[in-house]
């Protein structure tokens, strides 16, 4: 077995096992924990990985940790938890004096409420008593160290890999595209150990980097416009791209005119303002007294420009017809939308939730690749990849509900039973089997409602999510009604919502409530009964019910929270919201409105 590692931005755990066995597990800490983005040390996702997958010693074969040259400053100061509060005081207290002012500053100064409840008080009293330039090495020995203690291995079995090269390896090899050969593969990212980004094709069995940029930063202005618009950085970025589409060009125009002024990319550079000393307050000062969807809409356009120019350079001196992106910023499904358009790509694929949190998974393969062997790796089918509801579980944890006239159990629901509360307008939450890994629910720790309804979007944002209004919802559509909702004369597969799409005629009356409403673009989720056959069986029955063969789907958490991991997490959603009723594999809980 191989066991990747991911400490920092979405910590977690991955298990491979070699001779066809593929990823056997793969879990984010935050799912343990209950703390939205958890950059900590995973210990509860090792843990389960550990139980889930028998792990020992003896059958580790190694341990690879992603990111060699990352800081461990907010590894430290638990950035995964900084509030608004907290970004901005990174800005004006770190980063304004080390940048604009040329000041030697020190990130532990800044935090030192931070770092008085520091978790590892080892590490930090390394990392203090040794010059900056020291500590990304002095933290690769501490996590070398742990990971090797934890796991009962000597530290020879641990390796640590290029952060970039975690990204290009999890994008390509868990990739549906057969062959490599004429696959260009694209790394964006805030921040890596070398570069924001970085081309790679594959050549002789194995990954090689054609070029990197270390000025290529859209990736770190969108994190920095969110904070700048008054959101969460590395959290809320979805919801700048979620807005923009409700902007004019009369509203936008300025504010594009500015990032266009910021950055340019022409023949293969990146030329920047001679004026830009910093990513943050350059802009503030810019973009003072412009509305913040014009803003959000000029920052979208400007990224989908910026990647576009990139990826149109590169794949025409490669000669390359086919397209993977991975990465922070291949978490913009807009954008990859925008790439799959233009002429020189003839088929593009994004892996599942290609963010930090997927080099659990990308640092196993970027070990593979160096070793010579590539070939062992086969594509992520499935992004059920953590623990599973058991029986036991669930009826565990509804001991307390029976005899509750509040909730009524029904026991052995059909699929065709659990669809017609749907088409009655009953919003439920799905906890089936095993969980979902990364950013996106895929149908077994999710929210389901009829999406021909335009109400449910209102109730589900108000009473259940807390989400903001201009948000949209997903949809889940069966493979086979494809053609039916979604615009696509390139054939891209869509199995993990990780790119939007146009929607025909018949998504706009049927799946509505699951459209982006100023635009009616869709990231859909295709499902077949390979993949899931207990959702694909349940929307496939709403279908015989309503002529639909699509619902709509949303994660199963209340905001600011992640997603779901047992029985007892779902029902207490139900529990602490307007939600009316919990489906497991055994059984339908639904509140009894009498």
């Amino acid at each position: 077995m191989i066991i990747g590692i991911q400490m920092g931005a979405t910590s977690g755990c991955a298990v491979f096992e070699r001779g066809g066995g593929g990823i056997l597990y793969a879990a984010s800490e935050e799912r343990f924990t209950k703390k939205k983005n958890d950059s900590g040390y995973p210990s509860r996702a090792i843990e389960d990985a550990i139980l889930s997958c028998g792990i020992t010693g003896e059958k580790i074969e190694k341990i690879v940790l992603a990111s060699q040259k990352v800081s461990p400053v907010q590894f430290l100061c638990d950035a995964g938890d900084y509030s608004i509060d907290d970004w901005l005081k990174e800005q004006k207290k770190y980063w304004k004096p080390k940048l604009m002012e040329e000041e030697n500053v020190c990130y532990f100064d800044v935090f030192k409420d931070k770092i008085v409840h520091c978790a590892y008080p080892d590490l930090l009293d390394l990392v203090e008593r040794e010059a900056e330039e020291k500590w990304a090495e002095l933290w690769n020995e501490w996590r070398i160290e742990k990971v090797s203690k934890d796991f009962g291995v000597c530290k020879d079995k641990v390796a640590v890999v290029n952060h970039e090269f975690g990204h290009a390896a999890y994008g390509l090899y868990g990739s549906w595209f057969e062959e490599y050969e004429d696959v260009i593969t694209v790394v964006c990212d805030g921040y890596g150990d070398e570069s924001n980004a970085s081309i790679y094709i594959h050549t002789n069995g194995k990954l090689e980097q054609i070029v990197k940029y270390t000025d290529f930063n859209i990736g770190r202005i969108y994190r920095y416009i969110t904070l700048l618009l008054g959101m969460k950085p590395n959290e809320h970025e979805f919801k700048v791209m979620g807005l923009a589409p409700y902007a004019n060009s009369y509203i936008y125009e300025k504010p594009l005119e500015v990032f266009r002024n910021a950055y340019r990319f022409e023949n293969g550079k990146i030329i920047i303002d001679s004026e830009l000393k910093d990513n943050y307050f350059y802009f503030k000062e810019r973009l003072e007294g412009m509305r913040f969807d014009g803003i959000a809409a000029g920052l979208q356009i400007f990224t989908e420009e910026m990647l576009r120019q990139l990826i149109a350079f590169w794949m025409q001196k490669t000669n390359k017809s086919k397209c993977v992106i991975s990465g922070g910023v291949a978490l913009n499904i807009k954008a990859n939308m925008e790439i799959g358009k233009m002429n020189c790509v003839n088929d593009l694929f994004v892996t599942g939730s290609s963010g930090d949190e997927s080099l659990c998974i990308g640092s196993i393969y970027a070990y593979l690749d160096r070793e010579n062997r590539g070939d062992e790796i086969t594509k992520i089918p499935t992004m059920y990849l953590g623990g599973s509801i058991g029986d036991d579980e669930v009826e565990k944890v509804l001991v307390e509900y029976k005899g509750n006239p509040r909730y009524i159990i029904i026991s052995n629901p059909k699929a065709d039973k659990i669809a017609s509360y749907i088409a009655d307008g009953y919003i439920l939450g799905r906890a089936v089997g095993r969980m979902e890994f990364g950013a996106r629910a895929l149908g077994n720790r999710s929210i389901i409602a009829d999406p021909r309804k335009q109400e449910t979007v209102t109730i589900i944002n108000r009473k259940i999510k807390n989400r903001d209004f201009w948000m949209p919802f997903t949809p889940s559509i069966l493979k086979e009604d494809e053609e039916k909702y979604l615009d696509n004369p390139k054939g891209f597969q869509f199995p993990f919502m990780a790119l939007a799409c146009e929607s025909t005629d018949a998504a706009k009356q049927e799946l509505k409530a699951a459209l982006h409403p100023a635009d009616f673009t869709v990231r859909p989720q295709l499902v077949t009964e390979e993949m899931n056959k207990g959702y694909y069986d349940l929307i496939k029955a709403f279908r015989e019910l309503t002529g639909v063969g699509g619902v709509l789907n949303t994660s199963l958490n209340i905001h600011g929270y992640p997603i779901v991991r047992t029985a007892k997490d779902a029902m207490e959603v139900l529990e602490q919201t307007d939600l009316d009723g919990m489906i497991f594999e055994k059984y339908l809980i639904v509140k009894n409105v009498n």
